[in-house]
């Protein structure tokens, strides 16, 4: 797979507790190249100094939300594919490796998903927006486990600015509008860390998001009728 490089955007916003963790996880990557893109959303805790290090480029830029942030990071990606990784979370080192062994083998498919596990740190308790059945469960087709061709995101573009929350599964909503073919492997390639602080918490903006994902995507299939 040498030459295959994979693009790694890890958006950031008062991260410093577990970015450390997580491009770790991104660095740890076996048997792809990867090149790892930091976007630091105008953090005033330690996430920059966190973030320099070698194999790791550091973009900075005023605060102005997770979409753009990911917009940044796709500006400046040059990897044959694209994956993202929430400063929260962490992958399985053959994380990558499995993933685009997929998408070699299957040509006409454009993005690739995969269990995510979901946990807590040691001593946390269970966050009251996260249902207890949920804990040390994998749950398929999470947005985050994405890995994506970049002539994915080159004909579904990029994410919504308009969007505080859901901005990846409107995403993956218009990628599936716009025809591109999704695929799955059946195993864990995303850890997800449930914390107080996860954009998670924030049920009623969720569901505000979801309703104009799912109405943007009632237009598009309108349109395309």
């Amino acid at each position: 797979m040498a030459g295959e490089l994979v693009s790694v955007i890890v958006p950031a916003y008062q991260a410093e507790r577990f970015l450390d963790e997580a491009l770790e996880s991104a660095l740890a990557q076996e048997g792809v190249p990867v090149e790892v893109i930091v976007v630091d959303d105008g953090s005033t805790d330690r996430t920059a100094e966190i973030a320099a290090r070698p194999g790791v480029r550091v973009v900075r830029q005023r605060h102005r939300g997770i979409s753009v942030a990911r917009n940044a990071g796709l500006a400046r990606a040059t990897g044959r594919f694209i994956a993202i990784l929430d400063a929260d979370d962490l992958w399985p080192p053959d994380r990558l490796s499995l993933q685009v062994q997929y998408l070699r083998e299957h040509p006409a498919v454009g993005i690739v998903l995969g269990l995510t596990e979901i946990f807590l740190n040691d001593g946390d308790a269970l966050p009251a927006h996260w249902p207890h059945v949920l804990a040390g469960q994998a749950i398929p087709r999470v947005a985050g486990s994405m890995l994506a061709r970049r002539e994915a995101f080159e004909r579904v573009g990029g994410f919504d600015e308009s969007l505080r929350l859901c901005e990846d599964i409107d995403w993956l909503s218009r990628a599936k509008d716009a025809g591109v073919t999704a695929g799955s492997v059946d195993r864990v390639v995303l850890r997800y860390r449930i914390h107080a602080a996860n954009t998670t918490s924030d049920t009623m903006g969720i569901r505000a998001d979801l309703l104009r994902v799912l109405r943007g995507s009632v237009r598009r299939q309108r349109a395309g009728a």
